[in-house]
């Protein structure tokens, strides 16, 4: 009887404590990110960066928010968000962001349930160390995970504590020549070193411009696509295969066939570089763009770089050195963008456009395309070291490089003066 006694208390105290702990969790105070901002691992813009919330996603709140810094759970940790990006939610049915997107490993053989509840229909089981797909989010003491492509709940006790983000590979490959690794796909981005003819690596299945990217050594990075040969794969994968670069003469618009007529993959910028295939058909050239053989003309194409001092306007042409310098790498990375304006003999607000210190990267259908001009902006912070950028605006908040963080600004009346259409990067002088 003592024994029995003895175990039914356990199991009282373990059930009440999970429904303490869950019940705790769910009276915390939740916030509605209204804005980008940075999650840091200390409360301040000196502290490492973990993550960026986006505007919609939710956040659970450790504790009240202290010199403008809000206490969230982030990674089984207390990690900080800027409290005035963020709005204090009365209650919501969105599960709160608690940390990365990525893989975690189940430390227990451990149930998989349809909701967020120790009752909840068990949808499937999991084995110990069998790595599944988490989504960042969750809701009290579970996280949310994807099994056969449904969003199902596991006990976050249950998994490991470190979060795999590391890109997925889908298939791997040899790389049949000495490469240069990328951090992003760019002939002009940072390199983290070079990996050797016939190495095997990993393959994301991402692919932009002239890169793909991979995997090796655990780490993502970004090489030629040409340069590599598929060895193994689970779908129907293949790659085209360079044999040689190419600069692009004048800007022009990459075809799916070789007629002029077939559909419109993607303009390229004069200087731009392409890998060729060495095919040619009807006037036009074979050239690799995302993972695949598209045409442009022959006649577009140069062993030797073009010159680029004219970008094809006065008002960027009279761009100081770090601005002329940003316009092709802004053409190359976002070929959707058709517009960009630099010096003007007038501003009302400051003077790095009279002195050609600034450029505005017009975003084509701004009202329905913010993902575009988030993508720009994200970009341009990312590499402000290498583009020399002092400040940018992007829909009436600006991020200064020094201050690490958006500060929203006052309405000056129209799309335009509020930067709603177009992402304004202010350079260093020298």
């Amino acid at each position: 009887m003592t024994i029995t006694w003895l175990a039914l208390t356990a199991v009282l105290a373990m059930s009440a404590g999970l429904v303490m702990g869950i019940t705790a969790q769910a009276a915390t105070s939740v916030f509605t990110v209204r804005t980008s901002v940075n999650v840091r691992s200390g409360p301040g813009t000196a502290s490492s960066l973990l993550s960026t919330l986006q505007e919609g996603q939710v956040v659970q709140a450790r504790s009240s928010a202290s010199n403008g810094w809000l206490p969230i759970l982030f990674n089984n940790a207390t990690a900080y968000v800027y409290a005035s990006y963020v709005t204090a939610t009365a209650s919501t049915s969105t599960p709160a962001t608690v940390g990365i997107a990525g893989r975690k490993t189940p430390t227990v053989a451990v149930n998989v349930r349809s909701t967020p509840s120790l009752t909840a229909t068990i949808a499937a089981t999991l084995t110990k160390g069998a790595p599944v797909k988490v989504t960042g989010r969750g809701s009290g003491d579970f996280t949310e995970v994807t099994v056969s492509g449904a969003t199902r709940w596991i006990y976050t006790k249950f998994l490991s504590a470190a979060t795999d983000s590391s890109p997925e590979v889908v298939a791997t490959a040899t790389t049949t020549a000495a490469l240069t690794l990328r951090d992003t796909p760019s002939f002009t981005a940072t390199s983290p070193g070079d990996v050797k003819a016939k190495t095997v690596v990993g393959l994301t299945g991402a692919h932009q411009g002239s890169f793909s990217q991979i995997v090796i050594s655990a780490k993502p990075a970004w090489v030629l696509t040409g340069n590599l040969s598929i060895a193994t794969t689970t779908t129907a994968l293949s790659l085209p295969v360079a044999t040689g670069l190419r600069y692009v003469t004048a800007a022009v618009t990459l075809r799916a066939s070789a007629a002029a007529g077939s559909a419109a993959i993607a303009t390229l910028a004069k200087g731009a570089q392409v890998q060729i295939t060495g095919i040619t058909k009807s006037g036009y050239s074979q050239v690799i763009y995302d993972g695949k053989g598209v045409w442009l003309p022959s006649t577009s194409l140069s062993a030797t770089k073009p010159s680029v001092s004219d970008l094809g306007s006065t008002s960027l042409n009279k761009l100081l050195a770090y601005g002329k310098a940003a316009v092709p790498v802004i053409r190359d990375q976002f070929p959707e963008i058709k517009t960009m304006y630099g010096w003007r003999a007038y501003s009302a607000y400051s003077s790095d456009h009279p002195s050609g210190r600034a450029l505005d990267v017009m975003i084509p259908s701004y009202k329905t395309n913010k993902a575009l001009g988030d993508r720009v902006a994200a970009y341009v912070i990312a590499h402000h070291k290498e583009l020399h950028v002092n400040y940018i605006i992007w829909r009436q908040r600006s991020y200064t490089m020094t201050r690490g963080s958006w500060v929203s600004m006052a309405n000056r009346g129209s799309d335009t003066a509020n930067h709603l259409d177009h992402v304004h990067i202010s350079f260093l002088a020298t």
